[in-house]
């Protein structure tokens, strides 16, 4: 029996983030004794390796790609799954009893100390699934309890205090999943030459439902975005398995399932929630593509002849799915299939033994495939993802929780749909979203963090308002689910969304970017002139011909520019209220830029689109100097422009680190090295940072600039109250890092969201 397992559950998901090329770059890190699942936690960059025979688990660091540590767990063990947010890895296996006939155990591992705990399970655990929201961990057994294997069983484990509790479920539970939106949890049971069926468990209550599925079901992935639930059935509805086979569709509120035939012997599923595909990997060498709106299929030829595809998992940032595959015969001709999800091409690359299972680093785009004959793990350096230009609007509000949603409230999330908001005219192929994200807290508000709908939420932050204060901080963020972004607010706020463009793939009407050194464009604190003084008059609007500042090239035609808007108070003790920017010569627009309600000095980053004679407007809403600083600006394409790639939210860098001190005076950033930046961008010109600064009493201000270069005449963002601030920055980078100055004592973290290259 346990042999079936085995050969059953040797693949698990394959989830990449880099897009093809016409090599693919491999290094092998030995690992144990046949080696069968991985999983890696993104935030502490080490991924852990199951060793069948070894009864060990290898952990590999990203930052040397060796093994740091040999863990032992207990016989036999396969699934590992991984809690990114507690640091903990889990793996099942059957403790002291190599036949699996007696109760097995789960291997807590400690993803920092690598100390181990067991926790005891059923017979036969086969899959193991992590809720990290609820930080709550489910084991399936094949046995149950029961050695006779009557019946099967998921043990639900407290991850706090590793307390478990059992729920009885149908025998062979095999494969299992966990929706974290809605707190259900699937097992798919299998059932050779029968029906098959799923048990759904509700989270909270443990109470349980089952769906028929169809014949000899071996796979299910989940689409949180859509909570539908996809079944892969190898025989279809045939029992006799002489027919197609076929995807079952469930709804999970309703459990109303529909069925959908495929190719011949589906075994693999994997779910772009961000475009609602489900691709299922089939034994006559295809992948069906089934997009949940239609459920109309049509299949894509993958690996090389005398190959079987592996478990697959779609990369929704890069549009990329990944398929490993395994020789039929055992040995030899192993490869990797990348399928484009824009454009369905596929490019496969032979290399290895029997790889049949992946796993990836999400952070730095890196994957490791696991080769079960070699007794190595493979590793790629990820790829970027697609390239997107930019297309600038008119500013414009999509969303006021004010007036059209409920607030955020505390600890919560709400997902917006923006191509559907505002009247802003967002088209729904914009893949990424210049936005300027503002908060109304009803109290004190931690953080708040913005990201695509569809993804796990980051461990970053956009903002923060300790003191409650009304403020606003520009951030690029990709397309999510139905072009949907989600905000989540650690406590309760209203969130306004102001748009002043969108990235899309290159056309005919998409802008390159053109990094500048930081530059000082306008200065009203300066000498009476056109970029100069007087200071701005509350509630008249005021325009600037940015074009005359010799910070600007004069020979080129630009449509957007990127700034650095910064408001100091004419009088001191002066609220500003709100400044607004749009282009010279358009009707002022219902947005806001930046706000200034507790009369200090504060500075937000916006693309501004130009306006007549390439000219900018203002308007403040009290008497306000205003500082300009421009750092790129967007044109039509030529050979030196630049394309928009997401990254994976990351923290490139936090001084507070390791006990780390504040630090005054200038610093050096290593971003080229950072495990947070795809090892592929060696050309990358500009990156997109949220800086945040912590400081140590007041500060004056934070610049960001090109290492190599000579610092600028020109800030970032300031902190005068000394409170935690935040602003979106696009950096230059002449040599992949850059520098930082602080005029005061100050901690400094460094999110990036993407970057710019050819």
């Amino acid at each position: 029996m346990f042999a079936r397992i085995r050969n059953t559950y040797w693949l698990v998901a394959m989830a990449v983030l880099f897009a093809c090329k016409p090599c693919l770059a491999q290094i092998s890190i030995p690992v144990g004794h046949e080696p069968v699942f991985s999983a890696t936690n993104s935030i502490s960059g080490r991924t852990f390796v199951t060793n069948y025979e070894d009864t060990t688990v290898s952990v590999i660091d990203r930052t040397t790609l060796t093994v740091v540590g040999t863990v032992p767990v207990g016989k036999q063990p396969i699934a590992v799954a991984v809690n990114s947010v507690t640091n903990k890895a889990y793996v099942t296996n059957c403790d002291n009893d190599g036949t699996c006939s007696s109760l097995g155990s789960l291997a807590v591992i400690d993803g920092a100390t690598l100390a181990v705990r067991q926790v005891q399970v059923g017979i036969i655990p086969a899959d193991v699934a992590v809720n990290s929201v609820t930080n709550t961990i489910y084991v399936v057994n094949e046995c149950g309890n029961d050695s006779s294997c009557s019946s099967g069983s998921v043990t639900v484990i407290n991850g706090n205090t590793l307390a478990t509790r059992t729920v009885s479920v149908a025998t062979y539970g095999g494969r299992i999943a966990v929706n974290s939106v809605t707190n259900q949890i699937w097992v798919l049971h299998e059932c050779f030459d029968c029906f098959g069926i799923a048990t759904v468990i509700d989270g909270a209550t443990l109470s349980t439902r089952t769906v028929r599925v169809g014949v000899q079901p071996a796979d299910l992935a989940i689409d949180p975005t859509t909570d539908k639930t996809i079944v892969a059935n190898a025989c279809g509805n045939d029992t006799n398995c002489g027919g197609p086979g076929t995807a079952t569709v469930i709804d999970g509120a309703t459990l109303a399932a529909q069925t959908v035939t495929v190719g011949y012997d589906p075994l693999h599923v994997a779910i772009d929630p961000v475009r609602g595909i489900a691709y299922l990997a089939t034994n006559d060498d295809g992948v069906n593509v089934l997009p949940e709106s239609t459920l109309g299929t049509f299949s894509v030829s993958i690996c090389t002849s005398q190959t079987l595809p592996g478990y697959m998992a779609m990369s929704p940032v890069t549009n990329q799915l990944y398929i490993p595959c395994y020789s039929v015969y055992g040995s030899g001709a192993g490869a990797v299939t990348i399928l484009d999800g824009s454009t369905f091409a596929a490019q496969t690359y032979t290399f290895g033994e029997y790889m049949r299972q992946a796993s990836v680093d999400q952070t730095n785009n890196t994957v490791y495939v696991v080769d079960s004959y070699s007794n190595v793990v493979w590793f790629f350096d990820g790829f970027p993802a697609p390239a997107a230009q930019f297309v600038p609007v008119t500013p414009c509000r999509l969303v006021d929780t004010r007036d059209t949603h409920s607030p955020v409230l505390a600890g919560t999330s709400q997902s917006f749909a923006l191509p559907d908001l505002g009247g802003c005219h967002v088209p729904a192929n914009a893949t990424a979203y210049s936005l300027n994200v503002t908060v109304v807290p009803h109290a004190p508000l931690g953080y708040l963090t913005i990201w695509p709908t569809g993804e796990d939420q980051p461990v970053v932050s956009t903002l923060n308002s300790p003191d409650g204060r009304v403020k606003a901080n520009a951030a690029i963020v990709p397309a999510g689910a139905g072009g949907a972004v989600s905000v989540y607010a650690t406590n309760t706020t209203d969130v306004i969304l102001d748009i002043d463009g969108y990235f899309s793939a290159p056309g005919q009407n998409t802008l390159a970017f053109y990094p500048l050194e930081p530059c000082r464009v306008i200065d009203t604190r300066g000498s009476q002139g056109a970029l100069g003084g007087p200071y701005l008059h509350a509630q008249r609007e005021r325009d600037f011909p940015v074009r005359q500042s010799g910070c600007i090239p004069s020979n080129v035609s630009i449509s957007a520019y990127s700034m650095n808007f910064t408001v100091v108070p004419h009088q001191s003790g002066q609220p500003l209220g709100y400044l607004s920017v749009w282009p010279e010569g358009e009707s002022q627009p219902v947005v806001s830029t930046l706000n200034n309600p507790t009369a200090t000095v504060v500075a937000n980053a916006a693309v501004v689109p130009a306006g007549s004679g390439g000219g900018i407007a203002t308007y403040a809403y009290n008497d306000t100097d205003l500082i300009v600083d421009i750092n790129g600006y967007f044109a039509e394409p030529d050979s030196s422009g630049l394309s928009f790639y997401p990254a994976a939210p990351c923290r490139v860098y936090d001084s507070r680190n390791n006990n780390g001190q504040p630090f005054s005076g200038r610093r050096t950033v290593d971003v080229a090295t950072s495990v947070c930046v795809p090892g592929s961008s060696q050309n990358v010109q500009a990156y997109i940072f949220n800086a945040t600064v912590v400081p140590n009493g007041s500060l004056g201000y934070l610049t960001l600039w090109p290492d190599g270069q000579s610092q600028p005449v020109a800030s970032t963002l300031n902190a005068y109250d000394g409170y935690i601030t935040s602003n979106m920055a696009m950096v230059p980078t002449t040599n992949g890092d850059i520098d930082a100055y602080a005029s005061g004592m100050t901690h400094l973290i460094l999110d990036i969201s993407g970057y710019f290259a050819p």
